[in-house]
């Protein structure tokens, strides 16, 4: 008789600690869907957010076990995933990106320390993202492309970039081995790469027109450079007869092209004037070509002058 009223009372506690366990777990859910619901409301959000950050500075049992909470949820692979793409997410959004940038100012203002904590764990993180070839080049490329586009909206910047670069190569070719690498490099492009060669020599060509039309004294020193050039030149027997090869082409094809045009006579020697003319001999008719002594022929001006 006692036994059993003893077992019914012990059936009847774990009945009551049950119902107790699954109410105050009903209570706990209850109270993160609520808070689900109320971080949806900014306000409330920025309110928890300052309460906390209070209490973070000012509680340091509060701080150490918020510390210890993050470094054991870190250590979780699901965690720092869902952190990640959580953070992914925020920063397309200009008004949160912009807070972060507003707020880091201030600490980095305030606290020298953090800041250069801050500088620090970048660089370290820069430096072992260096090692992947993948991520480097996508960063020289992204760099490439911003400087891109700033040059192409800000005028500033880019005569300022232009006078660096200059600057810099003056810099450079102060160093002879420098120089001699460059030196080759072109000469090798300029040797396998014709439409680089072409570029350069319009280049070249232009900037000496321009030199030309606008430095007399530039232009003074050029001639007299191709005078000097010329009678250097004259002084070599092959480069002499190529000359007079030259003119003698330049001279027979003048003549073709006059006789097809019907101008002038067909006769067998244009070179000479008929020694048993009759019309020469009394100078009625002028000789059509005159011999100069440099072997040169001219067609006189007026057909009345002997």
């Amino acid at each position: 008789m006692h036994q059993a009223t003893s077992d019914n009372q012990t059936t009847r506690a774990k009945v009551n600690v049950d119902g107790s366990s699954s109410l105050a777990e009903r209570k706990r859910v209850r109270e993160r869907v609520r808070q689900r619901e109320l971080r949806k409301d900014p306000a409330y959000a920025e309110r928890e957010r300052e309460r906390q950050r209070e209490r973070y500075q000012t509680d340091p049992a509060y701080a150490e076990r918020k510390r210890e909470r993050q470094r054991e949820l870190r250590q979780d692979p699901a965690y720092a995933k869902r952190q990640r793409e959580r953070k992914r997410e925020l920063r397309k959004d200009p008004a949160y990106a912009e807070r972060q940038r507003e707020r880091k100012r201030k600490l980095c203002q305030a606290d020298p320390t953090y800041a250069e904590r801050g500088r620090e764990r970048q660089r370290e993180r820069q430096r072992e993202l260096r090692k992947d070839p993948a991520y480097a080049e996508r960063e020289r490329e992204r760099q490439r492309e911003r400087k891109r586009k700033r040059y192409q909206t800000d005028p500033t910047y880019a005569e300022r970039e232009r006078e660096r670069q200059r600057e810099r190569q003056r810099e450079l070719r102060k160093d002879p081995a420098y120089a001699e690498r460059q030196r080759e490099r072109q000469r090798e492009r300029y040797q396998t790469d014709p439409a680089y060669a072409e570029r350069k020599r319009e280049r070249q060509r232009e900037r000496k027109r321009k030199r030309y039309q606008t430095d007399s004294t530039y232009a003074e020193r050029e001639r007299e450079r191709q005078r000097e050039r010329q009678r250097e030149l004259r002084k070599d027997p092959a480069f002499a007869e190529r000359e007079r090869e030259c003119k003698k082409k330049q001279y027979r094809q003048s003549v073709n092209s006059t006789k097809n045009s019907g101008d002038l006579p067909l006769t067998s020697n244009l070179t000479e004037t008929p020694q048993g003319s009759s019309k020469n001999l009394e100078g009625t008719v002028p000789p059509l070509f005159s011999r100069q002594p440099e072997g040169i022929f001219t067609v006189p001006n007026d057909p009345s002058q002997p």
